[in-house]
């Protein structure tokens, strides 16, 4: 049975997969049909901010936490250095929607955001590293004794 940090671990797996896929659908509903733009009439910073702060922040927020409640187990540093991985290579994707935007102007934190949150997975990925060499080190402790 799986402890909370591990539950935790899956829960931000799955947070950073739906921040991915909804920043793919939102900057392809922004592209248009055969690259024409959107039928209506859209904010692009607001909606976006709205998918950061609904999928992206609380992920964040729990990987931090999955540190403290995990504390031995490997699973939960796989977990998080496989969200770290999928979130930088989805806002690799990503930044390569954005030049087909023709029709909106983008403002230019909305631009440079999958740098930015490719930076947090990169944080992710260290911070699932050294939890696992950690959790290798404390079981391997642990078999010597």
């Amino acid at each position: 049975m799986f402890r909370a940090g591990e539950w935790l671990s899956i829960a931000v797996l799955g947070l950073v997969v739906l921040f991915i896929f909804n920043s793919i659908a939102f900057f392809t509903f922004l592209i248009g049909p055969e690259g024409t733009g959107p039928t209506t009439t859209v904010e692009p910073s607001t909606a976006y901010l709205q998918f950061i702060f609904m999928t992206l922040a609380p992920a964040i927020g729990l990987s931090y936490f999955t540190n403290v409640l995990s504390e031995g187990s490997r699973f939960s540093p796989i977990l998080i250095l496989a969200s770290g991985i999928c979130l930088v290579f989805g806002m690799v994707y990503v930044t390569t929607l954005i030049p087909m935007i023709t029709q909106i102007d983008l403002p230019s934190w909305v631009s440079f955001a999958p740098w930015v949150f490719s930076v947090f997975g990169i944080i992710l990925i260290a911070m699932g590293y050294i939890n696992y060499r950690k959790s290798a080190h404390i079981s391997a402790k642990n078999n010597e004794l």
